[in-house]
């Protein structure tokens, strides 16, 4: 069996919940669905040059729906991943992350629809930054949220990843179950940046930014 390196990272799955020993977090997953090798993400955004060039990153966590059937960037998949900023980070420093990545993408003519600016939005009490995007794998559009939380010099990155929007909502479901310990990080409002509180989607369908849809 290949090895998937969640240990690691301080991973680990039971009743269909990872944790996170390192980063203090805790996430519920989809049931039966398939934890990936680690490996060097292919990153959601295009995100990968603006990450290596300032940051080091490394994924905690790259998860599919077991579909055999079904081509890599026909699955639905969640990943998370954590960077480790150059310098400690700000109190804005997850929105200005995002703001900065939809700059870098638009100036490299890079191929990804952002839908709309980051938001701001709470989870159990925790304060994330959220930003949506259509990208295009190899024919299929993926329908990507990506979160961002960060604590001092750690920049946390979840993404929600589908081929159709249906899919992602039922991922939000996930996103929604996200708790940190006690030593949460938070960040703050920028600005006049929209906020939103998310709330449980209805019954509808779900890799950062060291990731990419698969």
């Amino acid at each position: 069996m290949t090895p998937t390196g969640l240990h690691e990272t301080g991973g680990s799955i039971a009743s269909d919940v990872y944790s996170n020993s390192i980063y203090g977090f805790s996430i519920k997953i989809p049931p039966g669905w398939v934890v990936l090798p680690s490996r060097e993400p292919k990153v959601a955004t295009q995100d990968a040059a603006l990450l290596k060039a300032a940051q080091i990153s490394r994924p905690l966590l790259v998860i599919t729906e077991n579909a055999p059937l079904k081509k890599s960037n026909q699955r639905k998949n969640i990943q998370i991943i954590a960077t480790r900023m150059r310098a400690a980070s700000g109190p804005t420093a997850a929105q200005d992350y995002l703001a900065y990545s939809q700059k870098t993408v638009k100036e490299k003519g890079m191929d990804v629809e952002y839908l709309g600016d980051p938001q701001e939005v709470t989870v159990n009490g925790q304060t994330l930054w959220k930003l949506a995007s259509n990208e295009p794998s190899n024919g299929v559009v993926q329908h990507v949220e990506q979160y961002v939380i960060t604590h001092e010099s750690i920049l946390l990155q979840f993404f929600l990843v589908s081929p159709d929007e249906a899919g992602l909502k039922q991922l939000e479901p996930s996103i929604q179950s996200l708790e940190f310990k006690a030593t949460a990080p938070k960040t703050v409002t920028k600005g006049s940046a929209k906020k939103t509180k998310a709330t449980p989607p209805s019954n509808s369908k779900t890799q950062s930014s060291d990731s990419k849809p698969q």
